[in-house]
C-alpha cells in the first residue's frame, strides 16, 4: 500500500507541475514510510528573475485505508526587491488536478487562467479563474473570479482583430491559444507597415481583451507599467467548488500538458532542496 500511495503521489506531483523525481520525492518517500497521519513538505522554484515561489504541500492518509492524498497548497510568491508585493494563496486539489505550480505562478502575478472545473452539484464547466486581491473568504483565502462561457469572452476571436504573426499557421496557433490559457505571457510577433515588432501578450477575460506590452520591457513584471483597466468591474460568478473528499476515488488529468511552449518569458527552475521554513503569509 505504501507503495500504491508513493507511486499515486509522485503521479499527481508531477502533473501538477512539481517536478519529476528529486529531493522532494525523496522526503515524499521518507514521510510516507514513517506512516503518518498528516505531512507537510516544501519547495521552491523560479520563473523569472525577480520572484521567487515557495510552496508548503499538505498530504492526508485516509481514515478508511492506508493511501496518502495530496490535499491542497499554500503559495507565496516573493518578491526580492519589494517585500509589500508578496502575494499568497491556497490551492485545492480535487481528484489529482486542480492548479498547476506555473498557474499559480500567472495567477499570483495577477494573471487569469482557463481551467476545466466541477460545481458543487457535479456540473463539470470551463472557466476563466483569477484572484480577487481584494476580497478575502471566511479561511483567509482570496476570492476567484469566474468567467464562464456566458461571460462572452472568446480569446480566439479576440486574437483575431490583432496582425499577429503567429495566428498564420495551425501549429503556432495552437501552441499560442494554448499557452495563454493557461496563464502565460507569450511572447509574439505583430505585423506592421514594413517591419514586425515582438510584444509579449497576456490574456485579459475580464475586459474581453488582451494586455499588450512592448518586448523591450521583457515582461509586465519588470517595470509594472501594466494599463489602467475600465472603470466599471464586470460581474463575478459562482465561487469556486470547494474541494472533494480526499477518500473518494480520485482520477488523473492524462491529457494536462505541462511542457512549456514556445515564447513564454522564462522556463521554471525548480529548487535542489525543499524550503525549510513553514510559509507564512
Amino acid at each position: 500500500m505504501k507503495q500504491e500511495s508513493l507511486s499515486f503521489l509522485h503521479d499527481n506531483l508531477k502533473y501538477l507541475g512539481f517536478g519529476d523525481g528529486g529531493i522532494l520525492f525523496d522526503q515524499l518517500q521518507e514521510s510516507i514510510g514513517k506512516e503518518p497521519g498528516e505531512f507537510q513538505l516544501y519547495t521552491e522554484a523560479f520563473f523569472d528573475e525577480e520572484t521567487k515561489l515557495e510552496a508548503c504541500l499538505y498530504f492526508r492518509r485516509s481514515d478508511q485505508h492506508e493511501m496518502c492524498f495530496f490535499n491542497k497548497y499554500d503559495a507565496v510568491l516573493r518578491y526580492s526587491a519589494d517585500a509589500e508585493k508578496n502575494k499568497a494563496q491556497t490551492f485545492y486539489i480535487n481528484k489529482g488536478s486542480g492548479v498547476t505550480l506555473k498557474e499559480a505562478y500567472n495567477l499570483l502575478s495577477g494573471r487569469s487562467v482557463n481551467k476545466d472545473l466541477v460545481s458543487l452539484e457535479g456540473e463539470k464547466y470551463n472557466a476563466w479563474i483569477q484572484i480577487n486581491f481584494d476580497e478575502l473568504d471566511l479561511h483567509n483565502n482570496h476570492r476567484m473570479r469566474q468567467y464562464r462561457l456566458q461571460y462572452g469572452y472568446d480569446l480566439e476571436k479576440t486574437l483575431g482583430n490583432y496582425p499577429i504573426r503567429e495566428l498564420e499557421h495551425e501549429e503556432t496557433k495552437v501552441a499560442l491559444i494554448r499557452s495563454l490559457r493557461r496563464g502565460n505571457i507569450h511572447l509574439v510577433n505583430f505585423v506592421k507597415t514594413n517591419k514586425t515588432e515582438k510584444m509579449f501578450i497576456e490574456a485579459n477575460p475580464r475586459f474581453k481583451t488582451i494586455n499588450i506590452y512592448p518586448a523591450a520591457t521583457r515582461a509586465p513584471q519588470k517595470n509594472n507599467k501594466k494599463p489602467e483597466p475600465p472603470t466599471t468591474e464586470a460581474p463575478i460568478p459562482n465561487p469556486m467548488p470547494a474541494p472533494t473528499d480526499p477518500d473518494k476515488e480520485r482520477s488523473m488529468e492524462e491529457e494536462q500538458e505541462l511542457m512549456e511552449e514556445t515564447g513564454e518569458v522564462m522556463e521554471p527552475t525548480i529548487a535542489k532542496s525543499p524550503v525549510r521554513k513553514r510559509i507564512h503569509r
